[in-house]
């Protein structure tokens, strides 16, 4: 599979790409322009009376309704382990992807311990969508490439960002960012009835001109229709899709420096903490109750079982006492084992073999160890 190229490996000389906290705020904000919106050219408002939640997901309705229903609801189930293992093995090996580098940590053990950590975490319902409808499904680094171009052919960047990441409108009007010569980000701005410009040397979609009523630089505000979390910046009105979650936009309890902010059109809360509901987490996102299923993974509420260890709001079992070689503690980078990663989760000794996904061998650099 070889090493990433341009979405890969951070280096000085790279170093354009700055490693972003994976905290649910910073997560999900770097992950907006991979949404792909469904809804309909908003009509830019006034700062309105709370809206309305959206119509319910249909069953079928899309390859993630069944994900985006639960976030209306304001429920979260964790995948299991095993699922985080795949996706971080392409996400940490496959080359050329359409994803900014900086969204995912290099070493294949820090990147399931984080990922398993926000999809237990009541942020998990806006978690970005790119990594549930496509890391979370895909079974090869084609089929993750593929996904994530989102339709957008994937020499359009040939030539662009050759040493700084350079946003482009493809034929199509799709907002594409752009780093030594490589799609490193796709946002599909037709379908959520935008247009795609480029400011400042970065391609972003917008519903136009920017209102009267929504101030360059203010704090960001809801749509009339309660779908949209809505912002002017440049001159232009860019917009974020709440309901390509399953989500409403809301004010009650906005994160981020006050504003608007996707949310769960669940019961308003503003917990600090977390409660337990035999074994679901219950607690506040963005000042909406969500609940976190934490017996799908086979993992308990904190309260419940306070002597496992953490992930999210949820604590995973103690490991079985059947010697030294199946436990462990500790933080530490994966290490390679021939072609098997061996790593650390939740006090438990795991591995991953690479060739179950192709990969050949397993690396082991100042990155940390991955397939590849």
């Amino acid at each position: 599979m070889g090493q990433r190229v341009g979405t890969g490996r951070r280096t000085a000389k790279e170093g354009v790409c700055r490693r972003l906290a994976w905290s649910s705020a910073a997560f999900v904000a770097s992950a907006m322009p991979l949404v792909l919106p469904r809804v309909a050219w908003a009509t830019p408002p006034t700062q309105a009376a709370p809206p309305a939640p959206p119509t319910s997901p249909a069953a079928g309705a899309s390859p993630q309704s069944a994900l985006t229903e639960r976030a209306h609801r304001g429920q979260v189930v964790p995948p299991a382990v095993d699922d985080v293992e795949q996706v971080c093995a392409l996400l940490t090996s496959c080359d050329h992807l359409p994803i900014p580098a900086s969204m995912v940590p290099t070493d294949f053990a820090t990147c399931v311990r984080a990922i398993a950590g926000e999809l237990a975490s009541p942020g998990g319902v806006a978690f970005s969508l790119l990594i549930r409808e496509c890391g979370l499904r895909a079974n090869s680094c084609a089929e993750l490439r593929s996904c994530g171009l989102r339709g957008a052919n994937p020499a359009a960047c040939a030539g662009r960002g050759k040493d700084n990441p350079a946003g482009y409108c493809d034929i199509d009007g799709r907002a594409l960012s752009c780093f030594q010569g490589h799609v490193v980000g796709v946002r599909d701005c037709p379908r959520g009835g935008e247009q795609c410009s480029v400011r400042e040397g970065q391609a972003s979609c917008s519903l136009g001109p920017c209102p009267k009523e929504i101030l360059e630089g203010a704090a960001p505000v809801c749509s009339a229709s309660g779908t949209r979390i809505l912002r002017c910046a440049h001159g232009v009105l860019n917009s974020l899709d709440c309901e390509a979650f399953g989500l409403i936009c809301a004010t009650s309890g906005a994160s981020s420096g006050g504003g608007a902010a996707c949310a769960s059109p669940t019961a308003t809360c503003s917990r600090t903490d977390t409660r337990c509901d035999g074994n679901v987490g219950v607690t506040c996102y963005n000042g909406h109750e969500v609940r976190v299923d934490c017996a799908a993974a086979s993992m308990s509420c904190a309260t419940v079982a306070p002597s496992g260890q953490a992930v999210g709001v949820c604590v995973a079992p103690p490991p079985a006492a059947t010697g030294a070689s199946t436990t462990c503690s500790g933080t530490a980078p994966a290490r390679c084992d021939g072609a098997t990663l061996r790593y650390c989760f939740a006090g438990q000794a795991r591995s991953f073999l690479c060739k179950t996904l192709g990969f050949n061998r397993c690396i082991s650099d100042a990155s940390g160890a991955r397939c590849g």
